[in-house]
Order: C-alpha cells, then structure tokens, then sequence
C-alpha cells in the first residue's frame, strides 16, 4: 500500500489536536519537566560552590538533593516510555474515536508492552546513532524503516523482534515517502529549537522551559503523523486490536 503523504500529514495534525493528542501533550511536557529539572539538579550539584551559586547556564533545576533527584530523573525517564506508549495508543485509533480515552489504552498488557518498549529504545538509541556516526545514508535508512517499531508493540502487542519486523515490512516500498517526513521533522525539529533559543535570551531557565514545551508540541504533532501513516500503511486502525484486552 502506497503512503499518501498529504492525508498523513493533515489527519496526522487533526489526531494531534483532539483530545487525545491534548492530554497526550500534558503527560509529554509533565515527563520532560520532570526528566529535564531531575537531571538538572543532578548537573548543578557536581559542580563547584562558585559556580553553582552564579548563573552556569544549566537551566532549570528541582530542588533536590543529588541522590533523591538521580532516582527521580531514572523513574521519569522509564515513565516516559510508558507516556510515549499510551500516546501511540491514544493516537492510532479511529479519527472519530479521539474524543474518548478508554481505560483499557492506559493499562492493557503495560506491563509487556513495557518491557518490549524498553528493549525496541535501547535499540533503536544505539543502532540509529551508529548509523549516523558512520555515513548518513545508514542512519536515515535505519530512522525511516523502524520508526513504526513502537506502534507495533503499543497497537498489535508484539516483542521486540517482531515489532522490527513488522516497521521493516511496513516501510518497505515507501520509505522516499517515509524519508520525506523524517526530513520534514527534522525541519520542524529545528525551527522549533530556534523558537525555544530566543528565550534563552530572558534566561536560561526561561529558555529551556520554553524549549520543552514547544518540543512536547513538536513531539505530539509528529507521533500524530507517524500513527496516520502507520494506521494507513496497516490498512486500518487499533481498534482492531482493542478487542485483545
């Protein structure tokens, strides 16, 4: 099935923007707040006396203690998986459906769907890297082919290996189509970064709070677009899957 780029794109800003994608957008700025200020206070209490009482351009900081605020920056971060499952979840259904948020998208097989998630991370956080470190042409074929590995474990429930296999078979036969929209959000990316950049300029707590909030928006926008494409690309929605719970 052909990728039609203009209807991912479009319904894909019309998911983001319904219900679901709003509260989906609450918990990414709540987890990247609390990653972002944990893993500050972390920073700051490393450095020296003179320096942490002065401006160090850290941005903001929660006010715990280095060992508390280490904990909390861990718990976050594996609680943004969660958050990233749920809005895989919550965005790949039915356009009609996207005003309801049903229980079961919060807690059906979490624990498994967990699990796969952090392994499909892992993964993907060391290959695509690798990729880009070494030419850009593996980086971006890697980017493009597995980025409905997610999805494939949030919507149809699968582990790990299959949800490569099932992004790799979905992406196949449309990845210019799919490498478009992986520039695209590269484009955004960055404009949206110079937005937040100007910020700074008030202060650098300012900055950064700026940054995660237009990042979040950025974040959603784009899962709306990749669950479209891969709603399209499965020839239907998760609510073909819902009735596993």
């Amino acid at each position: 099935m052909a990728l039609q780029l203009g209807k991912a794109i479009g319904r894909g800003a019309r998911r983001s923007l319904s219900v679901s994608g709003i509260v989906a957008l609450v918990l990414m700025i709540c987890y990247q707040v609390l990653f972002v200020g944990s893993f500050n206070a972390v920073i700051v209490d490393t450095l020296p006396s003179e320096v942490r009482s002065g401006d160090a351009g850290i941005g903001f900081a929660l006010p715990l203690s280095t060992e508390v605020a280490a904990g909390v920056a861990v718990v976050a971060l594996l609680l943004g998986i969660g958050i990233f499952l749920v809005t895989a979840r919550l965005l790949a259904r039915d356009l009609s459906d996207l005003s309801s948020l049903p229980g079961n998208l919060f807690t059906r097989r979490l624990g498994r769907a967990f699990l796969s998630a952090l392994v499909v991370s892992v993964v993907l956080g060391v290959a695509i890297p690798i990729g880009f470190a070494f030419l850009l042409v593996p980086g971006l074929f890697l980017a493009v082919s597995l980025q409905f590995a997610v999805f494939a474990v949030a919507v149809e429930d699968t582990g790990p290996i299959e949800a490569f296999r099932r992004s790799w078979g979905l992406a196949s036969g449309n990845r210019w189509r799919l490498l478009a929209l992986v520039v695209l959000f590269g484009v955004i990316g960055a404009i949206g970064g110079a937005v937040g950049s100007v910020f700074a300029f008030v202060s650098p707590s300012a900055g950064q709070l700026a940054s995660l909030v237009i990042n979040s928006v950025l974040v959603i926008l784009m899962y709306g677009i990749i669950a479209d494409s891969f709603v399209q690309l499965r020839g239907g929605s998760a609510s073909a899957t819902s009735s596993l719970a």
